[in-house]
């Protein structure tokens, strides 16, 4: 039955109904009456007529084209948990059955990404590439958990949408953008908490740029799909692609209609044949027509004018000269009727071709603005009337929910090309002079809260020219905009800008400008947060250097440079070049901020690190106990930094051996830590290190072991196998596992060893450890061989790049006098364990659970001898300090005879 007679059929039903019963009534009470009978009959009649009349689609008589396509159906009831960032529905959205059809195609789950690619005759844009994709997610939004769209065009705007799509999922890490993506991509792969997705990346560039981005799905656990736009054509070698062409000229004349059911069909073929069926074009055609009430052939008229006037010009274009005239024409119509909507347009164009947040245009009033924008933006009424004027002609896009305006690049570059070289001049200063008074108005970008005004900034900030640096304010700009991206933990974004504006500075500057000073440390930071260490630290070198001739020693830019270069010294492990630089910084921001300021305080916090690093335990834990008291009468104890504080005093009381008051510190701290700032944070990673080490010295491998693992897995699939962190946190557990699981603690150790001589090189302070500690799990498994090598090698390595008296050091002699007495050599094996006992009573101390446990080795290597002489006297006093002090675990050792093994746990730097 054809589909039109289906609704007047159940239409007329109940006057059917109705007349018969009337009928029955009649033939029962009064006896049959044919003029009743008939006029019952007419009335159904008649109602099925004009149902039928009613439902028949309109037809125009001088159809010359197939049939319009019928429009779009409704959005599905229904949303998604989580709708991110898609923007609205186009309105007059047409046609391209067959291409949402080729999408359906695809299946969901599949390994492979839908990719979006123009015609190659039609490569630049406007074919609907965006509002295709658009349109999909929109119909099938009640088919996915999880609907996300991402501009694709810019990395930081790629890792941004990232961090959007991690706290949704409540898996964000503020301190790592690479992080953030590999949690979101894993988490959808597996489905955890949304099984289907939709994921959309607009406007990409090369496959290149975007691969580490794509998410994959794995079925059954997760169902997800990927769909990318992209003007890039070699998209197709990596991707299912879908070809978008112009309209079909059906479409095209449907289109037309939607906006203008006015215009008879052979007017709508014209058009759509003098604008090449280009989406853009037609659509921008037809709200011009609307707005105007022109005739289409009065339009074409004028098009052609103006298509002779490009043509004159010469105005090089990749479209038909015809499409090209198409804005020009709007834009005459707009500067006639609203000049301000013009203005406004123009001041739009020279942002980035991705959305402008409106809230910017609320900064009018800087005074740094010329006088022809304050005046435009003063006044919010006549602003809206002017973004209408713009809306009725189709020249931008507005998401009303997120309070945006997006222009089309192609729009986007025509308004720019028709505005001379000095009213570009002055709207890209507008441009500018906005983002940094919205800059300003946050100046703390460490606050979250302060965030999405900062994000606001993100998208502009290269198109604008700011990178360029063309005046101190705009420079202040750049700066700050680095330090939110590097709080936000999006590092590589942090150096790709600070490399390009340090380059375009040294250019317009000269090298020893403060601004091109502090941006170049600015680079340095991010390409060692990135791992990039040498290249930091010689980068940092010749900066700091030319910052102390060219502006003084007491300057805050060579200040900033030297606290930089300190830190980049201590990752190397030069730990006595880090404390002189350290001190030397620290005096002189004293001389220049005082001795209460955040600046000096900073620096007081690295000299702090730089005593631990050097074994000076004592000394960091009165300096960080006078920067609790401060911190508590600042802010009370409620703040982030105590919080990293209390830790550096555990981390200070463990190294001193007071492991029972390093417990019951981080024990107080551990839920509260990981409750404010996540199970990820370094600060909670770093407690959870510290606590496994404290347990594995009391001899607590029960809560030891599970916390170990624990936290070791969490390292790993936070930060990789190959983060600093990850590499500490493995020696660490190497050393818990060790008592319990010995293979399990040799393969640990030795496969963390041999990253870190790969990664950091045999002389660097944490690889010394890796041999220290490798070699105690060998000699617990019986390879003796083994372990005298790797003793015989961090012996001389740690004198040399430590100092022979450092608590490291010792810890390597006295590892090598076990390994004499293993081999027969008892004579080597108790000098070298004296001289290691003698020298840590000096350094750590004589209740040292380091110098105990040497003494403990001593008087077993001596054997009997040890029960004569001053070993004797040597023994009961051990016995006496280890039966005071607790231990029972080095009183146990005492007792069997058996060696005493002192990890080497390094503390952060």
């Amino acid at each position: 039955m054809s589909r039109h007679l289906r609704k007047p059929l159940l239409v007329g039903t109940l006057p059917v109904l109705v007349a018969v019963g009337g009928w029955l009534t009649n033939v029962l009470t009064s006896g049959w009456d044919p003029w009743l009978f008939g006029g019952l009959v007419a009335i159904v009649a008649v109602t099925v007529v004009l149902t039928v009349a009613a439902d028949r689609p309109a037809t125009d008589p001088q159809l010359t084209v197939a049939p319009t396509p019928e429009p779009p159906p409704e959005p599905v009831p229904g949303p998604p948990a989580v709708w991110l960032d898609v923007p609205p529905r186009g309105l007059h959205f047409t046609g391209r059955g067959d291409l949402l059809a080729a999408l359906d195609r695809q299946p969901i789950g599949s390994h492979t990404a839908t990719v979006l690619v123009p015609h190659a005759l039609h490569g630049l844009g406007g074919v609907g590439k965006t509002q295709l994709a658009i349109e999909y997610a929109h119909r099938h939004q009640s088919s996915f958990d999880l609907v996300a769209w991402i501009p694709a065009e810019q990395q930081a705007l790629l890792r941004s949408s990232f961090q959007r799509i991690a706290a949704a999922m409540g898996i964000a890490d503020p301190d790592s953008s690479d992080r953030t993506v590999a949690r979101v991509r894993d988490g959808l792969r597996r489905g955890v908490p949304f099984r289907r997705w939709l994921i959309v990346f607009d406007n990409a560039e090369s496959p290149a740029a975007l691969r580490r981005y794509v998410p994959e799905a794995a079925p059954p656990a997760s169902t997800g799909r990927v769909i990318i736009t992209s003007r890039d054509r070699t998209w197709s070698s990596y991707a299912e692609a879908v070809e978008v062409e112009v309209l079909s000229r059906a479409e095209s004349v449907a289109l037309v209609h939607r906006r203008n059911p006015g215009v008879i069909e052979r007017d709508a073929v014209r058009l759509a044949e003098q604008l090449g069926d280009l989406p853009l074009a037609l659509e921008q055609a037809s709200a011009w027509l609307d707005a105007s009430g022109t005739r289409v052939g009065d339009y074409l008229r004028i098009l052609a004018d103006r298509t002779t006037d490009l043509l004159g010009a010469n105005q090089a274009t990749d479209y038909p000269m015809s499409v090209a005239a198409t804005w020009g024409v709007t834009l005459d119509r707009l500067s006639g009727t609203d000049p301000v909507a013009v203005r406004l347009l123009e001041l739009a164009a020279f942002f980035g071709p991705e959305p402008v947040d409106r809230r910017l245009f609320a900064f009018g009033a800087d005074d740094d603005l010329p006088p022809e924008t304050r005046d435009l933006l003063a006044d919010p009424l006549r602003l809206d009337q002017a973004l209408a004027s713009i809306g009725r002609l189709s020249l931008a896009r507005f998401d009303a929910e997120r309070g945006t305006v997006q222009l089309h690049r192609l729009v986007r570059t025509t308004v720019r090309a028709r505005a001379g070289e000095e009213r570009q001049e002055l709207l890209r200063t507008s441009a500018q002079v906005l983002l940094a008074a919205a800059d300003a108005s946050v100046p703390d970008w460490a606050d979250p809260a302060t965030w999405p005004v900062h994000a606001m900034v993100t998208p502009h900030l290269r198109f604008t020219g700011c990178l360029a640096g063309p005046g101190h304010r705009i420079r202040q700009l750049v700066l700050h905009h680095l330090g939110y991206l590097e709080f936000r933990g999006d590092l590589h974004s942090s150096r790709q800008f600070a490399e390009e504006a340090w380059g375009l500075w040294t250019e317009s500057l000269g090298p020893g400008h403060e601004d091109t000073l502090t941006v170049a440390v600015v680079l340095a930071n991010a390409a060692r947060s990135l791992g990039d260490t040498r290249y930091a630290k010689q980068l940092l070198e010749e900066i700091l250097g030319r910052a102390r001739r060219r502006l003084g020693n007491a300057h805050r830019t060579t200040l900033y440079a030297a606290n930089s270069y300190g830190a980049s010294l201590r990752i190397a492990g030069v730990y006595r070049g880090a404390y002189q630089i350290d001190l030397r910084t620290l005096e002189d921001s004293r001389r220049t901020f005082g001795p209460s300021s955040a600046e000096t305080m900073r620096n007081v916090n690295n000299l702090v690190v730089n005593l631990r690093m050097l074994g000076r335990f004592a000394e960091a834990l009165t300096r960080d106990r006078e920067n609790l008291a401060r911190e508590e009468e600042l802010v009370g104890a409620r703040g982030p930094d105590y919080v990293v504080i209390r830790l550096n005093c555990a981390i200070d009381l463990y190294h001193l051996g007071r492991y029972r008051d390093c417990l019951r510190m981080l024990d107080d701290d551990a839920a509260a830590a990981e409750a404010q700032i996540g199970p990820t944070h370094i600060f909670v990673l770093l407690t959870m290190r510290t606590q496994v080490a404290a347990l594995t010295a009391q001899g607590d491998s029960e809560a030891a072991i599970p916390l170990a693992r624990r936290a070791l897995t969490r390292c790993r699939d936070d930060r990789g196998d190959h983060h600093p962190l990850t590499l500490a946190m493995a020696m660490t557990a190497a050393n818990a596992l060790r008592e319990r699981h010995p293979a399990e603690a040799l393969a640990l150790s030795r496969d963390t060893l041999a990253a870190h001589r790969e990664i950091d090189g045999d002389g660097h302070p944490a690889t010394i450890a890796a041999l220290i500690n490798t070699a105690a799990t060998e000699r617990h498994t019986g390879d003796h061989r083994s372990a005298a090598a790797h003793d015989d090698e961090a012996v001389p390595a740690a004198a040399r790049v430590l100092g022979a008296d450092h608590w490291v050091s010792l810890c390597a002699v006295a590892g090598q006098g076990v390994d004499r007495h293993v081999a027969g050599d008892r004579p080597s094996a108790v000098r070298l364990l004296r001289q290691a006992h003698e020298r840590a009573a000096a350094v750590q101390g004589p209740e040292h659970p380091f110098t105990l446990g040497y003494a403990v080795n001593l008087l077993h290597a001596a054997g009997r001898s040890a029960d004569a002489g001053d070993l004797r006297a040597l023994r009961a006093a051990t016995r006496d300090r280890l039966t005071r002090t607790g231990d029972t675990l080095l009183l146990r050792k005492l007792r069997r005879r058996e060696w005493a093994e002192c990890p080497v746990e390094l503390p952060p730097y």
